[in-house]
């Protein structure tokens, strides 16, 4: 599997490629963010309530990056973009431990939130212009490799440096997103010497004839009523999938020693099969599906995500966590890179602003599931968010189903000719 994945990465296209090594770097940087609420309690003199807040503020700036970025990637490359939110990052992750006084945590937290997420939509743009219809899939979950790749390694070096001095993994990060934006710059560089031209959703250049800003002005259109309404549809129904996926990050540790009364290493354990899952299988089994219509995809993943996370509820010992979690890690590798595909393939011309407002679901879904998690367990029912959240993507996944036999609430397929 892992030289199946291999071969697949050094196949895309060089435009992805690039973007694949730049999301890797980038996200491997991103150190600082679980540190923060130690440095806030310790360096920044706050209390738990206002550190809290400060770190809420990172939310807020990323969700004002994802409603922001459909305008901002109107008028410049995804590459320009993604550049910007690297050098507004690296100074602002840089000057937060400085700071001191809530004001000013919270606004530097912001910007900070602001430019760590707008390097997302931008990312997602990137992949629709360097990738055709039929490969989509395959470069959403290779992006998606290297994101989780990167989000793998970057606490476990944050944690080495925090143990040496809190600003030292702050300045650490700062660093690494200056790489990313520097080899993303020498990249860019080197192709417009060579006079590669990154490739449009149509298989021309990108942005239309010009090839650049201008030529991506001219083509865009107002998107039609029916194709506004395909979006929201997959958009409402996508919400239960990112609430549910976010509940693991959030709530899988309190859960497994507080709600089962398991020793901790079963919720090492959790995290563990569900890395590994999306590390070996992703690719590969997305390279496998690249025929398979998105209807098919979608309802796939989420039977198995909402069956997962009810066994999540069910599940008394280890192994049987273990089990839950590869039925709805499995329901992970199918559903995003399918979702992401039907996105781009059901905006049309809004495909820009339209993943932006994806990100936001995500972001919106990181900042409710621990307020649901919590209002949700108990003593008596500590797997009460599990079946909450597996029943909505059931219901869901019924919705999809019935959504997909409207002309204006499902995008029609193309019939599939290639596959990378």
């Amino acid at each position: 599997m892992i030289a199946e994945t291999w071969r697949t990465v050094a196949g895309l296209p060089p435009s992805l490629r690039t973007l694949f090594l730049t999301t890797l770097v980038f996200r491997t940087g991103t150190m600082a963010y679980p540190f923060l609420t130690p440095h806030l309690l310790r360096g920044g003199g706050l209390d738990a309530g206002s550190a809290g807040l400060t770190v809420t503020a990172f939310g807020v700036g990323a969700l004002v990056a994802d409603l922001a970025a459909g305008r901002l990637l109107g008028r410049l490359h995804p590459h320009a973009l993604m550049k910007g939110g690297f050098l507004l990052g690296a100074a602002a992750v840089a000057v937060v431990p400085l700071l001191h006084g809530l004001p000013a945590l919270v606004a530097g937290v912001l910007v900070w939130g602001f430019a760590y997420e707008i390097v997302t939509p931008a990312s997602y743009a990137a992949t629709i212009a360097g990738s055709r219809p039929e490969e989509r899939k395959v470069a959403f979950s290779c992006h998606r490799l290297a994101i989780n790749l990167g989000l793998a390694a970057g606490p476990l070096f944050g944690a080495l440096l925090f143990g040496l001095g809190p600003y030292t993994v702050f300045w650490a990060n700062a660093l690494c997103v200056l790489a990313a934006g520097a080899f993303l710059h020498d990249r860019d560089r080197r192709d417009r010497r060579a006079g590669r031209v990154p490739v449009g959703p149509d298989g021309g250049p990108d942005g239309g004839p010009g090839g650049g800003t201008e030529g991506r002005a001219r083509v865009r259109r107002r998107p039609q009523r029916p194709e506004r309404i395909r979006f929201w549809t997959v958009f409402g129904l996508s919400l239960p999938v990112q609430l549910a996926y976010a509940l693991p990050s959030v709530f899988a540790g309190a859960y497994v020693i507080v709600g089962l009364g398991l020793p901790g290493y079963w919720a090492g354990v959790v995290f563990t099969v569900n890395a590994l899952g999306i590390v070996l299988f992703e690719v590969p089994l997305n390279v496998r599906m690249a025929r398979v219509g998105d209807l098919a995809t979608l309802l796939t993943g989420y039977a198995l995500a909402g069956a997962g996370f009810l066994l999540m509820a069910l599940a008394d010992t280890g192994p049987e966590l273990v089990l839950a979690t590869l039925v709805w890690t499995a329901g992970e590798i199918v559903v995003f890179p399918g979702l992401l595909d039907y996105v781009s393939r059901v905006s049309g011309p809004a495909a820009d602003r339209n993943m932006g407002l994806y990100s936001g679901g995500v972001n919106l879904a990181f900042i409710t599931a621990p307020q649901l998690a919590l209002h949700l367990s108990g003593p008596g029912h500590p797997g009460t968010p599990w079946a909450a959240a597996g029943a909505a993507v059931c219901v869901a996944c019924l919705l999809l189903l019935a959504a997909s036999t409207h002309p204006y609430t499902w995008h029609k397929e193309e019939p599939c000719t290639s596959v990378t």
